[in-house]
């Protein structure tokens, strides 16, 4: 028999894709309103899903990272892609969105990543929110999945969640 225990409390992150065109990551962090005021923000160039999202949200796409040194429950991870969902459907341009947020959270033994869509290797959390397991934490650093999206399994991207997961062991 097991003892019940609550989850270690995490590290939120946003995963952002925008028009370079039509909004700025600076722009994105004053929508996110005062509590998500001040990240820690990584670029990257690396971006092979530039193709898929370029159908729906144009060109000129651009991924960046923010990254917050606060730790929170776990269980906010609905909460938190339930308000990002909505801000993208509040500043639809022609109906086609101008910046995607997708929540995670970073934990010492795994990173997750919500969505909306379901899928196998997707865990329902409710109210139409999904956590997946985008890396695990394993000899000494975060592990790519076969499913892990292309862009997350450049090392540049798993070193910088390496050196993020190190602020859980200060915090």
């Amino acid at each position: 028999m097991s003892d019940l225990k609550p989850a270690t409390r995490a590290l939120a992150f946003f995963s952002v894709l925008y028009q370079e065109d039509k909004i700025g990551p600076s722009e994105i962090i004053n929508l996110l309103g005062p509590q998500y005021s001040d990240p820690i923000l990584f670029t990257h160039d690396f971006f092979p899903m530039k193709d898929y999202y370029s159908k729906e949200m144009g060109q000129n796409l651009k991924r960046c990272f923010f990254f917050y040194p606060e730790l929170i429950e776990r269980t906010k991870l609905v909460e938190l892609k339930k308000y990002c969902d909505a801000l993208e459907k509040q500043y639809l341009l022609d109906s086609a969105r101008t910046f995607n947020i997708d929540p995670g959270l970073i934990c010492l033994d795994q990173v997750l990543l919500s969505s909306g869509k379901p899928y196998s290797h997707r865990i329902y959390l409710g109210e139409g929110v999904f956590a997946e397991l985008t890396y695990q934490f394993q000899g000494k650093t975060y592990q790519s999945l076969s499913w892990t999206y292309p862009d997350y399994q450049h090392q540049e991207i798993i070193s910088k969640f390496n050196w993020f997961r190190s602020f859980l062991l200060v915090l």
